[in-house]
């Protein structure tokens, strides 16, 4: 069994053993971060090439040293796979665990489970997703590929948020500290974003304290204004209502 994780500190075990110190450099250990990003497609030579040596420009020994790359990284793998030779791709042995792919599964159910008022079980997978997502991807990394992906997950991980805290809302009392808490994070990652404003608002009332979430409402329409020149949206209203 092999087990990746790529959001926080970049690490490798297979069969329980740590191998990221037997990948080959930097390089190496991104080769394989780049192929567990993309768990369920191929990813041509040259992209990786490109990737792999950024910001500087590829030169006329490139291919020749990630074919050198390429193979000890196979190696420091095994059982694991990367199939392929004009794109690649990484095969990993049955059991096997990438934590971002498990993320993603688990905001995906969580989203599910919303839909269908499945509370309980979107509480669990929300949360599942969040265990990784509020890590820094690839934290020990800075390359330029790395910042994009950043940026991308920060959506993802929004959603977990929004999920959580409305799972949590709606299982009752014992839960209103998260949903407060992953609200007030909701506004400070996306300040423009109405969901975690209206989020917010409802566990500060069902917690008792209506002063406080009416806050919260003259903030949101505080910052529409400077910022958008706009005014808030029918949900934001009809939740500002339910509070008068």
């Amino acid at each position: 069994m092999v087990r990746i994780q790529l959001h926080g500190r970049f690490a490798v075990a297979v069969d329980g053993r740590p191998v990221e110190q037997d990948l080959p450099g930097r390089r190496g250990r991104m080769l394989v971060a780049l192929l567990a990003d993309s768990p369920r497609s191929a990813l041509e030579r040259a992209v990786l090439i490109d990737l792999l040596w950024r910001p500087a420009v590829p030169d006329s020994r490139a291919t020749a040293t990630f074919t050198a790359l390429l193979s000890k990284v196979r190696a420091a793998l095994a059982p694991a796979e990367i199939r392929g030779r004009g794109s690649l791709q990484l095969v990993l042995p049955p059991g096997s665990i990438i934590d971002a792919a498990v993320a993603e599964a688990a905001l995906h159910d969580a989203e599910a489970a919303t839909a269908l008022h499945d509370w309980r079980r979107a509480w669990t997978q929300a949360l599942s997703a969040l265990f990784v997502t509020q890590r820094r991807f690839l934290s020990d990394f800075d390359d330029p590929w790395v910042q994009e992906r950043r940026q991308e997950l920060a959506h993802p991980h929004r959603r977990a948020l929004a999920c959580y805290a409305e799972a949590c809302l709606q299982l009752g009392p014992t839960e209103l500290a998260g949903a407060e808490r992953s609200a007030r994070a909701l506004v400070r990652l996306d300040p423009l974003s109405e969901t975690g404003y209206c989020l917010l608002m409802r566990a500060l009332a069902q917690r008792g304290d209506r002063g406080a979430a009416l806050e919260v409402y003259e903030r949101l329409c505080c910052v529409l204004r400077e910022d958008l020149g706009a005014a808030p949206s029918p949900t934001s209203r009809a939740v500002h209502a339910s509070l008068l």
